[in-house]
């Protein structure tokens, strides 16, 4: 009658204290670096779309770097970018085309003393609108000139 196999019942007890703490440390861990990192991504993100509504600009040749700047600028204080990206704009005029760059990097201490480094370089070139936001151009050459 009903010949239940105790031993294999004890193997399906679940996971063990060190199995549950295990899952909350990784979580914990995946938390954490969600909430440092998150915000320079969301930020690198705004830039990215403020690039892309530039090159929207029909008006853009014509414009001046003041212009370019002021306009990037509005567009980020509507989307709260502060800090580095906002600092970062970089404006070399062509012959007959323009590259708009936010080239910055980020460090966020994430536990103790151990920091992430997050590097963003998103470029325009007004060339290849197309392209928006891909770094094409190396500008050490162009911050050598300066």
């Amino acid at each position: 009658m009903g010949g239940y196999d105790f031993s294999s019942l004890r193997n399906q007890r679940g996971m063990s204290y060190w199995g549950w703490l295990l899952v909350v440390v990784v979580f914990g861990f995946i938390l954490t670096c969600v909430s440092k990192m998150g915000p320079a991504y969301i930020d690198a993100y705004y830039v990215d779309e403020g690039l892309r509504k530039l090159a929207e600009n029909a008006e853009l040749r014509d414009m001046s770097r003041g212009d370019i700047k002021k306009e990037l600028d509005r567009f980020f204080r509507i989307n709260n970018v502060r800090g580095k990206p906002t600092k970062a704009v970089k404006i070399v005029r062509g012959a007959d085309s323009m590259l708009v760059s936010v080239d910055y990097e980020l460090r966020q201490p994430l536990i103790y003393n151990v920091d992430v480094v997050m590097k963003f370089d998103k470029q325009l070139n007004t060339a290849k609108p197309e392209l928006c936001c891909k770094p094409l151009v190396d500008l050490e050459q162009f911050s050598k000139r300066d």
